[in-house]
């Protein structure tokens, strides 16, 4: 998810708080020392500097990791795009793709240098996502999406082959990429209880929460062009071995 629909959640849930807590703009602008035209400008524009909100979450009664964990834990409830939309990306990989970064940066500008392509293949790209209903486009290739972030996929759906290509592909690159101590590979098959392996799952949960917090926190706070579009990918379970490393007939 970008920046702007970091801000845009973030914002949306400290109003929550603030009403639940029964502040108005009025009686946090006293307790900001400021008027009401500031608070009100400051949620307006969506003011995210760290300073503000760290002022905002101490008169609330709460930490700034508080804010960014109740956001996180809102945003991760993913839905499912309907079962036709997955099709009609499944039936055009490049569109797929295209969602798949705009979803990730939001700034056309910037997948129209990643992508090398044109302001009209970029606004053709957008028409398209339009006409599938997942997005709606405005002035200078803005987008207001017209679904839930951040999206989920139907791993067992028609993207499923799309989805298997691109994660064999990104864990042979993270292989070749041994050396490189950007990249971390490791892999392991071992007899375990259901107990052990269940634990061991458990850990791998909090990683996924860990890295989606951080990730929330970042995009929040540093400018896009300051960050990496990372991914993590991780499987475990039941290891059919002869199945996986089927031996020549």
């Amino acid at each position: 998810m970008n920046d702007d629909q970091q801000r845009d959640n973030l914002f949306s849930v400290l109003k929550q708080i603030l009403k639940t807590r029964g502040y108005t703009y009025a009686k946090l602008a006293a307790a900001m020392h400021c008027s009401e035209l500031t608070v009100k400008r400051l949620f307006k524009d969506k003011d995210c500097k760290m300073s503000r909100l760290q002022e905002i979450c101490a008169i609330v009664g709460m930490s700034l990791a508080d804010l960014v964990d109740m956001q996180e834990r809102i945003s991760s409830s993913a839905q499912y795009l309907p079962r036709a939309t997955e099709q009609a990306l499944a039936d055009d990989p490049k569109i797929f793709v295209f969602l798949l970064l705009l979803v990730s940066w939001l700034d056309t500008e910037r997948i129209a240098i990643e992508c090398k392509l044109s302001d009209a293949q970029i606004y053709q790209q957008l028409r398209t996502l339009e006409k599938l209903g997942v997005i709606e486009l405005q002035t200078d290739n803005k987008v207001k999406y017209l679904v839930s972030l951040p999206i989920r996929w139907r791993l067992d759906g028609p993207l499923n082959g799309l989805i298997k290509q691109a994660n064999m592909r990104y864990i042979c690159h993270c292989i070749d990429q041994a050396a490189n101590p950007d990249y971390s590979f490791s892999s392991a098959s071992r007899l375990m209880s259901i107990e052990s392996a269940t634990q061991i799952q458990e850990s791998l949960g909090q990683v996924k929460r860990d890295f989606d917090y951080l990730a929330t926190q970042d995009q929040m706070f540093h400018p896009s062009e300051q960050l990496v579009h990372t991914k993590l990918v991780y499987a475990m379970g039941p290891f059919p071995i002869l199945d996986i490393f089927r031996p020549e007939d």
